[in-house]
């Protein structure tokens, strides 16, 4: 009895398996541009039902090919959407002897209505070497290291900044002339550095070689400081902060505003600095019988402001 049991189980299972089968298709294919044929890499691919509900999804791989397997039999909708594209459909039917389908290479168009004005604003200072002169755009890894032009400046290379008297050296020649936005200031260039806030400067000019018209003879070259001037479309704005604090402390704040309007251009900036610090030093002669303890004590603040206004008279010159 038991051995009859057993052998009509397994006469049961091997009748039922063969009914429950159930096959599915295998879809391949590349995902490349219209206009370049460049494959496209992590391209979303999805197949989904008659009731577009998702069965299942992948992704491109470096050369754009993707793979869907277990697809189940039926109509289906392969679905290809990219960032910037527009999404490519290709009705799939798995069934009737077709269970592995090479859609060979689908283009992609870009989707034109999508894509807008991208703006970038380099935040990481960078240096452009030109004829007669070396550019250094600021960025904020210039203005964090100090508060002042004459501390930006110390950290730039051939340039040094004297930290007790602020004389400042271009490739350790002291006969250096300070430019601001290309004009010289009737102050010295001690001052004119200490009361420059850093977040008030867009670029510095290094210029090594002089023309004539600069009366350039027994100069090391000259420092062209270029101040921050927007002129961005309607009214804006944009202010910066810092403060650092250990022994003694330094801050610095900067707002500019600008307002255009068809041709005209009006700015203003406004640079406010502060700082406090103190130095201490000991000398001993003994032979002269002389020691001598010395404390520097250095509280200085400077408000710095600019207006202007800006006429473009031509797409080449500007009043």
């Amino acid at each position: 009895m038991i051995l009859l049991v057993m052998i009509l189980c397994v006469n049961a299972y091997s009748q039922s398996s063969p009914s429950s089968s159930v096959k599915t298709g295998v879809v391949t294919g590349r995902v490349v541009d219209s206009e370049t044929k460049e494959s496209l890499a992590y391209v979303n691919v999805l197949i989904r039902d008659v009731s577009d509900e998702l069965i299942l999804g992948v992704i491109t791989n470096g050369n754009g090919e993707f793979t869907l397997k277990s697809i189940p039999e039926g109509s289906n909708t392969l679905e290809v959407q990219y960032m910037g594209y527009l999404t490519h459909r290709i009705d799939v039917i798995i069934g009737d002897g077709n269970y592995k389908i090479s859609l060979g290479t689908i283009s992609l168009e870009e989707d034109a209505s999508s894509l807008d004005e991208v703006v970038v604003r380099s935040e990481v200072s960078s240096v452009v070497q030109k004829i007669d002169r070396k550019v250094i755009n600021v960025g904020k890894d210039l203005t964090s290291v100090g508060a002042t032009a004459a501390e930006l400046l110390d950290n730039i290379q051939s340039v040094s900044v004297d930290s007790q008297t602020g004389t400042i050296s271009l490739r350790g020649n002291s006969n250096v002339r300070i430019l601001i936005d290309g004009k010289p200031s009737s102050l010295s260039a001690e001052e004119i550095l200490q009361q420059i806030p850093s977040t008030s400067i867009k670029s510095i000019e290094l210029i090594t070689n002089p023309s004539a018209k600069f009366n350039p003879e027994g100069m090391s070259g000259m420092i062209n400081i270029i101040l921050n001037k927007n002129s961005n479309i309607g009214f804006n704005g944009n202010i910066n902060l810092g403060y650092t604090k250990s022994k003694n402390y330094r801050q610095n704040a900067s707002l500019g505003l600008n307002y255009k309007v068809g041709k005209v251009n009006m700015f203003m900036n406004y640079g406010f600095n502060d700082s406090y610090r103190s130095s201490e030093g000991y000398m001993e002669v003994p032979s002269k019988g002389l020691y001598q303890n010395s404390v520097n004590l250095r509280d200085r603040t400077s408000n710095m402001l600019k207006l202007g206004v800006d006429v473009a008279i031509n797409d080449k010159n500007t009043l």
